[in-house]
């Protein structure tokens, strides 16, 4: 059997041999050389070496000066990685390692490299070369033994690669809940009338009837619209209407809500007889108004009238009384023409058009018709991808300022796998509503997908600070980045418990927590790739019974699999076990 875990080789040095010619004699036989991990492992997106050697005392020739280059043999030619060089103490040249002759050493060999797949079955072989007359020459073998035959490490484990770009995309928010509308008039009341009349009529400017006819008018254009509450806003004219008579404000809501609920019958609004409909009123002296409209007017000392109206040391009634006292052609001006305006109520019907079902909504056969929680909520229980992306495609057409229709088909675009199309749906979500975190949580898996990892985690700490959780992306970037223990905190935060998380834990050291993980999950939430990753946890806990009846499952689900046990290092210690080899058969 290879190589099967943490393996000491005692293997000669290239100064333990003598080239042809040489007088230097040592004796290394027994040095220790442990390569770590074993097998390699690719953590990010490379492969991290580390070997080390003790060196024996008295077993290295104080004149020697060897050099040290491993290399990793591949189907597709040798890796060769980098040499350091051992001098003894009587070397004068410059060396990496100072080796003591009469104490021995120890020596550590890192190199990093970068992954691609061709190194996922390579192994990893010795070389040596002993410095004669000033050059390098390569020692095959030492007392019969050949370096070829001296494998260091075989394979390397790409669990890590496994992570699944399965970030939820952020849609937007919106409920579906009918929106509420308001249809208001301005109705008008006589100098301390406390009764609506509808037919009330003063000047050319004012009539009851006529606004009553407008409101109608705008309630049944929609016959749909249901009615959910009646307020009046009223006010009074500023010349001591409401100081008079308290009971002005009640009397007048009372009679025009009493006026209003026959009306709204008449036309055929019978929740109006509902008990949750809603009636509010309010009442206030509208001085603003009566200074608009001096503004507005031509009186000749419109500007001492307005310094009157603002000066807030005054009280209501002393304003009154300076503009009574002090011009009396402008006071009756504003009494026959400005004042009767402003004895009014803004009469408001507040209602709303009720959504349709979701079966009537995918019973549609022109969605251009609906409104536009309407059209986003039909995606949403829409099953079918592509007409789920028609529907956003239309809202888009419908809505082209919206930002919600590009950020949902961007979002789709990104579980489909279409990065082009969901790059440009969120770029253009990201023009209409800047700095909004569902389009920036989202452009950051984009980005993401996009190998640019530096930008994806810029995205999502402004999506973060939006208020939107980006636990579960940022625990992915953490998986990519070989960075273990901050994806598992990453994804408890999340809440999550799928493939990715159980990954974390696997890769994070703790084998029996992932199968603990995947054991309490439900089983019509196991899948191929879950049984795959619980062989690997068997594996990693020595578990042969573990590994071999998941990977019967996963092969019965997925016949992939079993190419991918044949080549994965995770299973190296069962290569060749007949239980093993009838699992993936």
């Amino acid at each position: 059997m290879r190589l099967l875990k943490q393996v000491s080789y005692s293997f000669l040095l290239a100064a333990a041999a003598i080239t042809t010619g040489c007088s230097i004699k040592t004796n290394m036989g027994n040095n220790n050389y442990t390569v770590t991990p074993n097998p390699l492992e690719v953590k990010g997106d490379s492969i991290l070496i580390i070997m080390s050697a003790n060196i024996p005392a008295k077993s290295f020739n104080p004149k020697a000066n060897v050099q040290f280059q491993p290399y990793l043999k591949t189907a597709k030619g040798d890796v060769q990685l980098k040499a350091v060089t051992l001098g003894g103490d009587k070397v004068l040249e410059s060396v990496d390692f100072k080796i003591d002759s009469k104490t021995g050493g120890k020596i550590t060999y890192t190199e990093k490299i970068p992954y691609n797949s061709d190194l996922k079955r390579a192994t990893l072989y010795p070389s040596f070369a002993v410095k004669v007359n000033g050059n390098y020459q390569a020692i095959e073998a030492v007392k019969g033994s050949t370096f070829a035959d001296k494998i260091l490490a075989e394979g390397t484990i790409t669990t890590p690669l496994l992570v699944k770009s399965s970030e939820t995309p952020v849609l937007d928010a919106t409920a579906y809940t009918a929106a509420f509308s308001t249809k208001s008039v301005d109705i008008y009341f006589p100098l301390d009338g406390d009764r609506f009349n509808p037919n009330f009529k003063e000047g050319k400017s004012i009539s009851n009837k006529k606004q009553l006819e407008l409101l109608k008018k705008s309630l049944v254009s929609n016959k749909n619209w249901t009615i959910r509450g009646i307020a009046i806003n009223g006010f009074a004219s500023p010349e001591g209407e409401l100081q008079r008579n308290s009971g002005l404000s009640q009397g007048r809501t009372t009679s025009t809500f009493t006026y209003m609920k026959k009306e709204l019958k008449k036309l055929g609004f019978t929740e109006v007889n509902d008990q949750n409909l809603s009636m509010g009123a309010t009442m206030a002296e509208d001085w603003a108004g009566l200074t608009k409209l001096i503004e507005a007017s031509s009186l000749k000392n419109k500007t001492a009238l307005v310094a009157i109206l603002n000066n807030n040391s005054l009280s209501d009634l002393d304003k009154e009384a300076q503009i009574r006292d002090n011009d009396k052609k402008s006071w009756d001006k504003i009494k026959t023409e400005m004042l009767p305006v402003l004895r009014r109520s803004e009469l408001v019907v507040k209602g709303q058009t009720p959504l349709k079902t979701d079966a009537e909504l995918i019973a549609m056969m022109n969605i251009d018709s609906l409104s536009d929680v309407e059209m986003l909520h039909l995606a949403v229980i829409t099953t079918d991808d592509v007409k789920k992306m028609e529907v956003y495609n239309k809202f888009q057409v419908k809505f082209p300022n919206d930002w919600r229709g590009f950020n949902n088909a961007g979002a789709l675009a990104l579980t489909t796998g279409d990065m082009a199309k969901a790059g440009n749906d969120l770029a253009r979500a990201n023009e209409l509503s800047p700095e909004n975190g569902a389009v920036l949580a989202n452009m950051g898996v984009v980005a993401k997908n996009k190998g640019n990892i530096k930008q994806a985690e810029d995205l999502y700490k402004q999506a973060e600070a939006k208020g939107v959780d980006v636990s579960y992306h940022k625990a992915i970037i953490a998986i990519k980045k070989g960075d273990y223990a901050s994806a598992v905190s990453l994804f408890n935060n999340s809440g999550k418990k799928d493939f990715n998380t159980v990954l974390a834990q696997l890769l994070n050291g703790d084998a029996a927590g992932a199968k603990t993980t995947i054991d309490n999950m439900a089983p019509d939430q196991l899948n191929w790739e879950l049984y795959y990753l619980r062989a690997i946890a068997g594996a990693r806990l020595n578990n042969a019974e573990v590994v071999t009846s998941n990977l019967t499952r996963a092969v019965q689900q997925n016949v992939v699999v079993r190419q991918m046990a044949k080549e994965d290092v995770e299973f190296i210690k069962l290569f060749g076990n007949p239980t093993f080899e009838g699992a993936i058969r």
